[in-house]
């Protein structure tokens, strides 16, 4: 990984940290406040103020350009379901809050983050170690132990809480599945007015009963429930969601001492036990995930050596002032400790191997893979004209369908010509995100979808290579189309 890649990676890292710390005060500070209130009026109206409130801030923000991007976003089915899970997961969080402290409600929340952690794999294709795992399991003994599930007392309060806390899991996965596809304030308009139209509903029913103090008491607890929610979508589209979920676990503390401050609580043994092990459990599996980027080899290929890298970043460079094709000329040049001849032995060993993998049965049937490394052969019109992808996919009427790119790092310069290669492709995907894939050397997986969700470009997926000699081996990082486009290609694999 080159010096400025690591120092962006870092610092995506903890402006996420950051927000995830805010969040973790005004949540449970929020919740804090809400739990006066839903003792003594029903949950719907404390969550209609509370909604109210949070889209007000989100519309005076963003005003009309924020309207429009969450009227006319891309996955607006999806953010309307994730949105009424999310409802229905603060109406049990609420109806929890009645009955139980607030320590042991937050330290029950908590299963969401261990539900995201376990599903992480197979719905985001997010690798999750050994001992990720295990700090997992030492979590859910916490929940076990603080909910009384594991002495077989827990209360329906506690089932509400947990139940919640499923909802949210389910939540956490679709934000992060399509959270480089729209902004993080246009999803909060977009949610809110769910949550406003479906409490609004029961307010034209049942009537309304809170007075002018308790009204503005809500709204003010939705400020910080806003700002916290801000938070929360902002750290989900900088890392990934085995570790945002871990980070999270911050919120224990704060629950912790807002229930004594504000309501005399205290926990009981079980309860103290049981957050005793969910925090160890987060921080954890977020020490392992900062131990694993260190240990990361910079550049993994092969046999060659620092030295004989910073020659082979002269000769890209040399190279690149040599070449005249029409890719070297549009844009800026992608430097790295690779040469030109492996970046193109990548490109073409990934047109061969992926598209189609062997044996694929439902390749589309006159699909063909070109790829421009060493000749160009097919272009897409760039920002600043002609541009010729790695790989291109074109239909039996040359139609763009797919397109591969592999970088040989990650440069914020290079956003404009991946928007343009995104754009290129179509969405025919499950998810509806765009054919569009990028292939960077292990270790910058992380750093690439950062960069490209902090740029709203549509992706399916983000895979590292490694380079050994002549073995070429590829891994999937993350994939947001067809799942059956997350599978390894082994070095040798031939078609």
């Amino acid at each position: 990984m080159s010096v400025t890649g690591a120092a962006t990676l870092a610092a995506s890292f903890w402006i996420a940290v950051g927000l995830i710390f805010a969040a973790n005060v005004l949540l449970p500070l929020q919740d804090a406040f809400s739990k006066g209130y839903v003792q003594d009026l029903p949950v719907w109206q404390v969550l209609l103020v509370r909604s109210l409130t949070v889209l007000a801030i989100a519309v005076a923000i963003g005003r009309g350009p924020v309207i429009r991007r969450a009227r006319r976003a891309r996955n607006l089915r999806w953010i309307v379901l994730r949105a009424l899970m999310n409802l229905a997961a603060w109406g049990c969080f609420y109806l929890a809050l009645r009955d139980i402290p607030l320590a042991q409600a937050i330290t029950l929340y908590f299963f969401s983050p261990i539900l995201v952690a376990l599903m992480a794999g197979p719905f985001l294709g997010e690798r999750v170690g050994l001992g990720q795992w295990a700090a997992i399991a030492a979590g859910f003994g916490g929940v076990a132990l603080a909910s009384g599930a594991a002495s077989f007392e827990m209360s329906s309060a506690s089932a509400f809480a947990l139940l919640a806390a499923a909802l949210w899991a389910g939540t956490m996965l679709m934000l992060r599945a399509f959270s480089g596809e729209e902004g993080a304030l246009a999803q909060v308009v977009a949610a809110n007015v769910v949550f406003v139209l479906v409490t609004g509903a029961c307010a034209l029913v049942w009537g309304w009963q809170a007075d002018l103090s308790q009204t503005l008491g809500i709204a003010a607890a939705g400020v910080l429930g806003g700002a916290g929610q801000f938070a929360i979508y902002e750290a989900a589209r900088r890392i990934p969601a085995s570790t945002l979920a871990a980070l999270e676990y911050g919120a224990l503390v704060s629950g912790f001492g807002l229930g004594w401050l504000m309501f005399d609580e205290i926990p009981t043994a079980a309860v103290w036990g049981g957050a005793g092990l969910v925090l160890v459990s987060g921080v954890a599996v977020v020490g392992l995930e900062r131990l694993r980027a260190r240990a990361a080899p910079p550049l993994p290929l092969g046999p060659f050596a620092p030295a004989v890298a910073l020659a082979a970043e002269a000769e890209a460079e040399a190279e690149a002032d040599a070449s005249l094709t029409p890719k070297n000329l549009t844009p800026p040049t992608r430097r790295s400790p690779m040469t030109q001849a492996i970046h193109d032995k990548v490109a073409k060993y990934i047109s061969l191997t992926r598209y189609p993998f062997p044996g694929q049965q439902d390749w589309p049937e006159g699909y063909v893979a070109k790829c421009n490394a060493e000749t160009p052969v097919r272009a897409i019109e760039g920002p600043e004209g002609t541009y010729y992808p790695d790989i291109i996919i074109v239909s039996p009427s040359d139609e763009v369908r797919e397109i591969g790119e592999v970088e040989m790092t990650v440069d914020p310069a290079r956003v404009p010509w991946l928007k343009a290669c995104s754009l290129a492709t179509d969405d025919n995907t499950p998810t509806k995100v765009r054919h569009f894939f990028v292939y960077v050397p292990a270790g910058l997986e992380a750093e690439a979808q950062a960069l490209l969700e902090d740029n709203g470009i549509s992706y399916a997926g983000v895979r590292g290579f490694t380079v050994d000699g002549d073995a070429i081996r590829v891994v999937p990082f993350v994939t947001k189309g067809d799942q059956y486009d997350h599978q390894i290609t082994e070095p040798g694999t031939v078609r």
